[in-house]
């Protein structure tokens, strides 16, 4: 596998149906956070590891995300724009005909858990995975993907919503030839459609204690904004139950 700097994918193409009273018109990863969108912690994230060629996958009111995008100078933003829902996994379909590297970076446009991205490519790329996963301790919460490792870090199934070890941090490297077992045509899910057929020695996890933001409900995202600028992750735990 190669060593060179990946591009990244940023998946921004989710309705956001429950956040529609608070946010109107705006995507989720548009959601003002001490005056600036949410997205913009998530590329700060990316590009604080090193990387700097971006995809974006939009959707809904997607013209939010690009004009934005498009108006930072430090990273190289590449816009794959939906005009249906594709869901996480046809959204990376869509786009793949953009990346240029055999490997890509895929992250959440409304989650954040900063991790150590350059870790986790070093990790996929030494167990020469198709795809690794970047994984939390549940600390028996039932309000995200629970997922299964076995006792050398592959991972052995899925639990939604059921008690698992850990939980998916929406964090994944992924060889782009992987991206052909995705169905060729509908919306589709990377936890549903495409993981479950790697499960077999080919998706690895990557194991780590950062804490996982998400802001997919109104009291997730009025936690994450009433949060102190200078406030530590490691003083702040956001219930995802919310």
């Amino acid at each position: 596998m190669t060593h060179a700097s990946p591009d990244v994918v940023i998946l921004c193409g989710g309705l956001g149906t429950r956040l529609t009273p608070v946010l109107q018109d705006r995507p989720k990863p548009m959601a003002p956070i001490n005056g600036r969108p949410f997205l913009d912690l998530v590329i700060d994230h990316v590009l604080s590891n090193g990387f700097r060629r971006i995809v974006f996958c939009t959707g809904h009111h997607g013209d939010w995300i690009a004009r934005h995008v498009t108006q930072r100078h430090d990273c190289e933003s590449i816009i794959s724009h939906e005009t249906t829902p594709l869901g996480t996994a046809g959204a990376l379909r869509a786009c793949r005909s953009l990346l240029t590297t055999p490997t890509a970076l895929v992250l959440n446009g409304d989650s954040l858990c900063r991790i150590d991205l350059q870790a986790l490519l070093a990790l996929h790329q030494d167990k020469q995975a198709e795809a690794t996963m970047a994984v939390i301790p549940s600390n028996d919460r039932l309000d995200a993907g629970g997922v299964t490792m076995d006792a050398l870090g592959w991972i052995r199934s899925f639990h939604e919503k059921q008690p698992a070890p850990f939980l998916n941090a929406g964090i994944y490297a992924i060889q782009t030839t992987v991206l052909h077992r995705i169905p060729d045509a509908g919306a589709c899910s990377l936890e549903r459609d495409l993981f479950p057929r790697l499960v077999e020695g080919q998706l690895y996890g990557y194991a780590c204690e950062a804490p996982l933001y998400d802001i997919g409900t109104p009291a997730r995202l009025a936690a994450f904004q009433a949060l102190d600028k200078d406030t530590s992750d490691h003083h702040l735990t956001i219930s995802l139950s919310q």
